[in-house]
């Protein structure tokens, strides 16, 4: 079968077999991209919570490097450079947590917002227009079925003609929806192709940011201070 671009908005009126066929094709692959979506959002929700963890851990990992020198050792004597070197490692950790908070805040508005958002907007717009031209081809199914049954008697012209309103009515509102349910699936197409790159290229951005950043802030003045740490454990 050979590649489907777009359901052609000329068909709609017709209703033909064919076309139900290939609305059918379109209607599947929605479904398969809301499953996708709501697999894809939970993927990065999680990658967002250990973020925020991140910072949170952090965050009491440098209270807890302070209250060593408020610990009552029995046998504290000489801490004082432990002290100080522990109080400077809580500045590093602070100082870290900051870049944590800030990828944060980038993966929450880059990454996770704009699937939501797709989720929302665009796959609930082609459910909820689903839904309207199901209801709208069951009210004209149902006039034309009233039409048909109505007995071919002259003294019955009035209501026929009523009847036939009906349907008109039925059918004009059938291939409004339509047109718009195809709309809405042919623009569901190209959308999904951004919508599947744009958080992703978020949390590329987000993440080049904070390693930047954590190399600029902490690679030259932490070198000495881990050596000279490392000179004082040894001793």
């Amino acid at each position: 079968m050979p590649a489907v671009d777009k359901l052609l908005l000329e068909e709609a009126l017709q209703d033909s077999p064919q076309t139900r066929s290939l609305l059918s094709v379109f209607e599947e692959d929605a479904g398969t991209l809301t499953d996708y979506t709501n697999q894809l959002l939970q993927a990065m929700q999680r990658v967002y919570g250990a973020q925020n963890e991140m910072c949170l851990a952090t965050q009491q990992l440098s209270k807890q490097l302070l209250a060593y020198e408020k610990q009552n050792f029995a046998l504290g004597k000489g801490d004082e450079e432990v002290i100080s070197t522990l109080h400077y490692f809580s500045k590093v950790v602070d100082e870290l947590n900051l870049l944590h908070t800030e990828l944060a805040k980038q993966l929450a508005d880059t990454m996770v917002l704009p699937i939501i958002q797709f989720r929302e907007k665009d796959l609930t717009e082609v459910s909820t227009l689903k839904d309207l031209f199901g209801l709208a081809s069951n009210e004209h199914d149902l006039s034309m079925a009233k039409y048909s049954r109505l007995p071919k008697k002259k003294e019955n012209e009035k209501v026929k003609t009523e009847v036939g309103k009906e349907v008109a009515a039925a059918r004009r509102k059938q291939h409004l929806s339509s047109l718009q349910y195809y709309c809405a699936l042919n623009a569901l197409q190209y959308r999904k192709q951004m919508a599947m790159m744009e958080p992703m290229i978020g949390f590329a951005h987000g993440q080049i940011n904070f390693f930047k950043k954590g190399a600029e802030m902490f690679s030259k003045r932490m070198d000495s201070f881990l050596s000279s740490v490392a000179d004082m454990v040894q001793r």
